[in-house]
């Protein structure tokens, strides 16, 4: 029961991290951008705020994509 929380923990752990270094700096990761549409849609304000095309750097989303299969690889086995 112990192994299964810690993998279940170090899977969304791995997760997080990827998330964070795909998103472009000064940028909202992509579940967060939704909540604030809605806040700030509850508030009247304009919901959708143009940003621009913004992209991480290229070694960043390969480092991402790295923590995605070893989360995939600690899920799996």
């Amino acid at each position: 029961m112990t192994m299964q929380v810690a993998r279940v923990v170090a899977v969304v752990a791995l997760l997080c991290a990827a998330a964070a270094l795909a998103t472009p700096r000064g940028r909202l990761p992509l579940a967060l951008r939704g909540v604030l549409r809605v806040l700030r849609a509850d508030r009247g304000e304009c919901a959708a705020k143009d940003q621009g095309e913004l992209r991480a750097p290229p070694w960043r989303r390969a480092l991402a994509f790295a923590l995605v299969l070893a989360a995939v690889a600690i899920a799996v086995f």
